[in-house]
């Protein structure tokens, strides 16, 4: 898990994948250059992936994006988590993540705030 400061934790910010090739795999789509990753290792990375691929090289942003989805299709990567939705409510002004709990969709107030009071200790990792 990522945190700064404040007892605030910003793990819904990132985005982590993990290896179900069921061995060793080199992912070349995987930033900054490509990563090795080992049978159920996991790779996480801020933000979304797509985005943090992207290096605005046409051709090498299209190879990678279809290596990705190939790599998704043939079973060798799972995404196990991307960033959360914040949404602005436009009449409360307040900021909410949407969450999964028990396969239900739910609001929460954003992981990054603040005013975040529990303790580091009762975050799952």
């Amino acid at each position: 898990m990522a945190f700064s400061g404040n007892n605030t934790d910003t793990t819904s910010l990132y985005s982590t994948f993990k290896n179900t090739s069921g061995g060793t795999k080199k992912f070349g789509f995987l930033p900054p250059h490509g990563r090795e990753l080992a049978a159920d290792e996991e790779f996480t990375v801020f933000g979304n992936l797509v985005e943090a691929m992207t290096r605005f090289e046409r051709a090498t942003d299209r190879r990678h994006h279809q290596a990705f989805i190939a790599a998704i299709e043939n079973g060798d990567i799972t995404v196990i988590q991307t960033p959360s939705p914040t949404l602005l409510d436009i009449t409360t002004g307040d900021t909410k993540q949407i969450e999964l709990d028990n396969g239900s969709l739910t609001v929460v107030d954003p992981s990054w705030d603040p005013s975040f009071s529990d303790s580091l200790e009762d975050v799952p990792a």
